[in-house]
């Protein structure tokens, strides 16, 4: 049998504190966190109530590649709540005629902000009275 002599190591544990750039950054971090949070709470708490306002303008209008025109439009959302299911509607008419309508519908347009979108005629639009807005939404 062999003789079992333990092995000796010449290790120590050096305690030492924070470096007060650690300390600076935690507290830098802390702080950060605690104003979003607070910017967070406070825009939920305001932005409960209102309704959406919804404003539909044309961009352009121009010959389709495949054929037909297209209308580029944007669409805002000037209020503090979300619309979803927003249809956009383009009619082309003549006088008191309906030539073409046309439909798209956003799934959402978020408060405060604007999607872009484009409807297809088969009707050049610029030939003829053409009129685009949304025309309804659900609360989500």
């Amino acid at each position: 049998m062999a003789d079992a002599t333990p092995v000796k190591t010449n290790s120590r544990t050096v305690g030492r504190g924070a470096h007060w750039i650690e300390w600076l950054t935690g507290g830098i971090c802390t702080l950060l966190v605690a104003a979003m949070i607070g910017w967070i709470s406070y825009h939920a708490v305001v932005s409960s109530g209102g309704v959406p306002q919804l404003s539909v303008q044309g961009l352009r209008q121009q010959p389709a590649p495949g054929g037909g025109y297209e209308v580029s439009f944007i669409i805002e959302n000037k209020g503090s709540r979300t619309a979803a299911s927003v249809p956009v509607k383009g009619d082309v008419t003549d006088g008191n005629t309906l030539i073409e309508t046309q439909e798209i519908t956003f799934d959402y347009v978020p408060a405060q902000s604007a999607a872009t979108g484009t409807l297809l005629f088969r009707t050049d639009p610029a030939a003829h009275e053409f009129n685009i807005r949304a025309s309804g939404y659900t609360d989500p």
